[in-house]
């Protein structure tokens, strides 16, 4: 006989990243994350504020982008199990990378510190922890391979003493596809 779950256990439970985790390990994971929603419109975190928990997509979909007016760029799109908003997880005082917006109603788990220090051998929390340092490890790939492209389009040559006149320097193509300000 399964074991009654919450709506929220019983939607994180039919996806991938809860695989092969119990359900009462989903079930104690949505006891002890507040829930929040959002309609489609809302602004869910705003660039530059303070970084201070993640968000666990249970229902919905949110979109990340950086920058402002006509700069602004898309740069994640996500849905039911994955994660918004990590890196505030992994450093204190830190500010938003990307503003995110809730393109559809959205439901959510907030993730904070206290959510992953309360029960550290929680099977769905493990399931998070090893998704978010996957996720890190593919993020940094592949911003070594942006890096690696822009240096090569920049024409900047380590022997080059003076670099193409009215180029964008490096930092300034390395913001456009990253986002962030001087």
């Amino acid at each position: 006989m399964r074991p009654f779950l919450s709506p929220d256990a019983e939607s994180l439970s039919k996806l991938f990243l809860f695989r092969r985790v119990k359900p009462k390990d989903i079930s104690e994971l949505c006891r002890i994350a507040r829930p929040v929603q959002f309609q489609a419109g809302d602004e869910v975190f705003v660039q530059g504020q303070p970084a201070d928990c993640a968000l666990l997509v249970v229902s919905g979909r949110l979109v990340a982008s950086v920058g402002a007016g006509i700069g602004r760029r898309d740069v994640g799109d996500s849905r039911a199990g994955e994660i918004v908003g990590e890196t505030a997880l992994f450093s204190k005082f830190g500010k938003r990378s990307a503003s995110v917006v809730a393109v559809e109603a959205s439901r959510c788990l907030i993730l904070d510190h206290e959510v992953l220090t309360t029960s550290p051998y929680n099977g769905a929390l493990v399931a998070i922890e090893t998704h978010l340092l996957g996720s890190i490890a593919r993020r940094i790939r592949s911003s070594g391979r942006v890096i690696q492209r822009v240096w090569k389009e920049s024409g900047v040559e380590e022997s080059a003493p003076n670099p193409k006149k009215n180029a964008p320097s490096l930092r300034e193509r390395l913001s456009g596809f990253f986002g962030g300000g001087s």
